[in-house]
């Protein structure tokens, strides 16, 4: 595994690349093929260091030794990065800065992106993040599983292009507490996915398969994005629970998985009525269902609470648990629901 450079030591090297690189200019401002090396490395490294500023860390209550975790990338490092390269950057966007090589467009259109997430996430557009989730291995070591994972910008109503809160909570459950039993001989259904990690940390845990689904189909493009940056064996497919539940598609029909999956879909009593209905269908033996319990969505959850019942799955367990985040802290539930009482 890579050591991350403390951010600090990577300011004061980002200094000395930026000199470097003005000194190969002062010797020939085009067709340096030094200048060109330069260049690259600052904007590969500078791509490492942003996208650090994104990777998110799940804890691990009651490790056995302390976790060695990398110092954070925070907005005041990167606000530093930019007072050190912004005159770079802005010279390759203009072009003043060139090499004279087949990769002068490449190094413009990356220099662009750079400026845009040095100046702030609201600006940044498209994200790589790393989501880091420790566990203790069976030989009693400390290990971490790690997913990359791509986030577009999303616009209106596309809100499967980001990863919310119930998605890690859940993915730390399966990694950690091995949420599903006997995982290894089991095929997933994943309903809702937005960006993978669920389904994607199942397929990494070693499911005998997993097929991740949404209704989107700019989602489903980026999920696929994920799938490859994990090397996962994930299969994807279009499917969109309140068409299943209504009969509006009947490709599913017939088909049951042993586990069903999903996080964080109850946004409207349309998605409470519909959820019930679709999962009876789809599910052979056992939902996991994982929510953020917002005050604005009790309607939704009682909704969905009784209609679970009136289609006749059994509620086997219910966990709730609180997790400290931007907003403040946040109750999530988890739903286990089966067929029978066993």
């Amino acid at each position: 595994m890579v050591v991350a450079v403390p951010p600090i030591q990577f300011l004061d090297d980002l200094q000395q690349q930026v000199s470097a690189i003005q000194a190969a200019r002062r010797k020939d401002h085009a067709g340096n093929a030094a200048l060109g090396v330069l260049l690259d490395q600052l904007l590969d490294g500078l791509d490492t260091f942003v996208n650090r500023m994104y990777d998110r860390y799940a804890t691990l209550e009651d490790a056995p030794t302390a976790m060695d975790e990398p110092e954070r990338v925070t907005l005041y490092h990167l606000q530093r990065a930019n007072q050190v390269v912004s005159n770079i950057l802005l010279r390759l966007v203009s072009s003043e800065c060139v090499v004279l090589d087949d990769k002068d467009d490449e190094r413009m259109e990356h220099a662009a992106r750079l400026m845009a997430h040095l100046s702030g996430r609201g600006a940044a557009g498209a994200i790589t993040s790393t989501w880091h989730i420790p566990f203790v291995a069976d030989n009693g070591q400390l290990d971490t599983l790690q997913v990359r994972l791509h986030e577009p910008t999303y616009i209106g109503n596309d809100i499967g292009f980001k990863t919310w809160g119930a998605a890690p909570l859940m993915a730390k459950l399966l990694v950690q507490q091995k949420l599903i039993p006997d995982l290894q001989a089991v095929d997933v259904l994943e309903l809702g996915t937005g960006t993978g990690l669920v389904g994607i940390v199942c397929d990494l845990l070693g499911a005998r398969s997993v097929t991740v689904t949404d209704y989107h189909p700019s989602v489903l493009t980026n999920v696929a994005v994920n799938i490859e940056l994990n090397q996962s064996r994930c299969q994807v497919a279009k499917l969109d629970f309140i068409h299943v539940a209504q009969a509006k598609d009947t490709s599913w029909a017939g088909k049951r998985f042993p586990v069903v999956i999903a996080s964080d879909l109850l946004y409207e009593m349309d998605h409470a009525e519909n959820l019930p209905v679709a999962v009876d269908q789809l599910m052979a033996d056992v939902f996991y269902f994982m929510i953020p319990l917002r005050p604005t969505h009790w309607d939704e959850v009682s909704l969905f609470e009784t209609k679970m019942q009136k289609v006749g799955l059994y509620q086997r367990r219910t966990t709730d648990t609180e997790q400290e985040e931007d907003e403040g802290i946040v109750r999530y539930r988890l739903y286990e629901y089966t067929r029978n009482k066993k």
